[in-house]
């Protein structure tokens, strides 16, 4: 387990990226859990409520998303890979957060839906696990269990919130432009229907079979990323 702790911290250069991802997204997931589910300000009205703290939540996040969508795409043209399903969650996540803070509403089913992003910091162990070497140690078997549970406990969240949804349709629609719904539906529907169940596979095969996938298609580097949110 030391091992594993202290191989953590030796990540860097360009791979530094992935470090930082951890830890902001480990804030972003407390700050986000706690303004929906202790501070109830939000959840007077899912549509309409709004405060100080839900604005520079959502301010900050949207620039992380460019910052995230930045740097997959450079690692895309470094590689030569493209990662379809990235994009996709990185295209809909920006554009969701984005207009929430353009429509001034809905700051609270924005910030619901980034709370699929729990899943993100174990994921950056794993890789980081992965690129030391250390895959076979404890330490990588705990967090890839604890990630394939996070993903499962992705899909019954994301039900929970289409039944949320459902429940609260009249106020969506009178007060959400459609433009907007369009796009937020249209990003929760790829998400669960889609990338959920891709990763949940992907990483349950990858408890089994502790590899980089990337690292072995087509015969690129070695040194290269596994792009799983």
């Amino acid at each position: 387990m030391v091992r594993a702790v202290c191989g953590l911290t030796t990540i860097r250069g360009e791979h530094s990226s992935i470090k930082f991802s951890f830890f902001i997204e480990c804030i972003f997931v407390y700050l986000a859990a706690y303004l929906v589910f202790v501070d109830k300000r939000l959840s007077v009205n899912c549509v309409l409520a709004s405060t100080d703290e839900s604005w520079t939540f959502l301010s900050v996040l949207t620039g992380f998303f460019i910052f995230e969508e930045v740097t997959l795409i450079y690692f895309d043209l470094r590689y030569r890979t493209f990662s379809k399903e990235l994009h996709l969650h990185h295209f809909f996540s920006f554009n969701g957060f984005f207009l929430a803070l353009f429509f001034h509403n809905s700051h609270c089913y924005a910030m619901q839906m980034f709370l699929l992003e729990a899943s993100t910091p174990f994921s950056c162990i794993c890789w980081c696990l992965l690129k030391l070497k250390l895959e076979k140690t404890k330490v990588w078997k705990i967090n890839q269990w604890i990630l394939i549970y996070v993903f499962h406990a992705r899909t019954f969240y994301e039900l929970w919130s289409w039944y949320i949804f459902y429940h609260d349709w009249d106020n969506i629609k009178q007060n959400i432009p459609w433009s907007y719904i369009a796009i937020m539906f249209t990003g929760v529907g790829i998400s669960t229907f889609w990338l959920t169940p891709y990763w949940t596979y992907k990483k349950t095969a990858q408890f089994f079979f502790p590899v980089d996938w990337n690292a072995e298609v087509k015969g690129k580097k070695k040194d290269e990323i596994d792009k799983t949110s």
